[in-house]
C-alpha cells in the first residue's frame, strides 16, 4: 500500500489516540476460552497500564454487568475509577450516543480497541468507526472469543474493513517509538506482563549486579577493561 493512500502513515503517538476498551468483565474474561483466562487478563492488564504510561485519554464500556457478564475487571476499576466507565443497553458500543460522544470529545482521530469478545465487541464499533473516518486499531490479544476459529474469522472481517490487527505490545513499542517516555518504565511493565521479557530483565539486572560488585572490588575501570 503506498503512503500517499495509506490512512495509517503517521504512528500512534501518546496525543493522537485514544483508547477504547469494551466489556472487559470478570464473566466474560473467564468463559471466552480462545486464549487461556490467566494469559488474556494479564494482556488486558499490561494494555490497560500502556495507557496509564503513556497518559492516554481511555474510555471504558460495559454491558449487562449484573447478568452473567459480571462487573469490569477490579483491576480496571482501580486503574481508572468506576466514573469512567460506561455502561450502555445497546450491544454495538458505537450505537450509544453516550459512548460514541465520549470518544469523540477526545479529539482524537485514532482509536485503539479491545474488548470481550473480538467477533461483536471490537469488530462492531471498529467497523461502524473506520466506516466515519477514524483510524482504527484492534488490539486481538487484549480481547478473546468462543474459540480460535472465531477470532481467525473476526480478523480477516476487520482487516477487509481497514481496521489494523495488532497486539498490546506492538502498540506499547509504537508509543515508546514516539516519545521520552523512560525505557525503565517501559522494561518493567515488559516484565511484569509478559514473561519471556522477564527473564531477559532478569537476566540484565544480574549482569549489572555482578558488574558493580567486581567494580568495588576490583577497584578502577582502567582495571576493569583488562578482564
Amino acid at each position: 500500500m503506498s503512503t500517499e493512500n495509506n490512512p495509517f502513515k503517521e504512528e500512534l503517538t501518546p496525543d493522537n489516540c485514544c483508547f477504547v476498551m469494551i466489556d472487559h468483565q470478570v464473566g466474560l474474561s473467564t468463559f471466552l476460552t480462545s486464549l487461556d483466562p490467566a494469559l488474556l487478563k494479564n494482556n488486558i492488564l499490561g494494555h490497560a497500564k500502556t495507557a496509564k504510561a503513556f497518559d492516554i485519554p481511555t474510555v471504558l464500556g460495559t454491558s449487562w454487568p449484573q447478568g452473567p457478564n459480571g462487573p469490569t475487571l477490579p483491576e480496571l476499576v482501580q486503574l481508572f475509577g468506576s466514573e469512567s466507565i460506561i455502561d450502555r443497553p445497546f450491544v454495538n458500543f458505537w450505537n450509544d450516543e453516550t459512548s460514541r460522544e465520549t470518544v469523540k470529545a477526545t479529539g482524537r482521530k485514532k482509536l485503539v480497541m479491545s474488548g470481550l469478545a473480538t467477533e461483536v465487541c471490537v469488530a462492531f464499533p471498529a467497523i461502524a468507526a473506520a466506516q466515519e473516518g477514524y483510524e482504527v486499531y484492534a488490539v486481538i490479544d487484549a480481547s478473546a472469543d468462543w474459540n480460535p476459529l472465531v477470532t481467525e474469522v473476526t480478523m480477516k472481517r476487520l482487516t477487509q474493513a481497514g481496521v489494523v490487527v495488532t497486539t498490546w505490545v506492538a502498540v506499547l513499542a509504537e508509543l515508546s517509538n514516539n516519545t521520552q517516555i523512560n525505557g525503565v518504565h517501559i522494561a518493567n511493565l515488559l516484565s511484569e506482563h509478559m514473561g519471556q521479557y522477564s527473564v531477559a530483565m532478569a537476566n540484565y539486572l544480574g549482569v549489572a549486579k555482578n558488574a558493580d560488585m567486581m567494580k568495588e572490588q576490583i577497584g578502577t575501570p582502567e582495571l576493569m577493561s583488562h578482564l
